[in-house]
């Protein structure tokens, strides 16, 4: 760490916002403005990963109530967008991103900035799950929106559907449109 009065960062963080319009309910039909306690476009600092969290994160941000203090949650990266990576500056904040939780000790709460950046990218350019039709299933991640078409060992698949989650795929091409008189 470093002296916070020569403005040298005192570490780097992943940093994300809040998405305007986040997808919640049975198939994600039902559309909110940002989360329970953070607005859209909240910026939130990810703290690095403690254990497989299956897609949620330790996040720290203003909340929504009172935006004076820092407040640290778990919530879900599907509601998460813009994903970078950015010095630490403030002491509050790197408190906030150590704080131990229940049943684990305290760790460190900053990120290596290669470690921040590849997180960054990661989060920004692949975002749902893949699911194909057939017994071999191949598991993988696609860009949000998913691309129409996808090809995976040799067989070309199409998008059949796709929400919040989720992009399914089949080997069958779709039915052609029948023309109307």
């Amino acid at each position: 760490m470093t002296n916070e009065q020569t403005g040298e960062p005192l570490g780097y963080g992943v940093v994300a916002n809040v998405a305007r319009e986040t997808a919640h309910g049975e198939g994600g039909l039902e559309i909110r403005q940002g989360l329970k306690h953070f607005g859209p476009g909240v910026k939130l600092w990810i703290a690095p990963p403690r254990w497989h969290y299956r897609g949620n994160a330790v996040v720290v941000g203003r909340h929504r109530g009172n935006g004076r203090r820092y407040v640290t949650l778990v919530t879900g990266l599907r509601f998460l967008e813009n994903f970078r990576a950015r010095a630490v500056h403030s002491p509050a904040l790197l408190r906030a991103l150590s704080r131990p939780e229940p049943g684990f000790e305290q760790h460190g709460g900053l990120w290596a900035l290669e470690e921040a950046e590849a997180y960054a990218e990661f989060h920004n350019t692949h975002r749902l799950k893949i699911r194909t039709d057939g017994p071999d299933r191949v598991p993988g991640l696609v860009s949000d929106p998913p691309p129409m078409e996808l090809v995976l060992q040799d067989t070309t698949f199409h998008l059949a559907h796709f929400n919040a989650y989720v992009a399914r795929y089949s080997s069958q091409p779709p039915p052609a449109e029948v023309p109307t008189p």
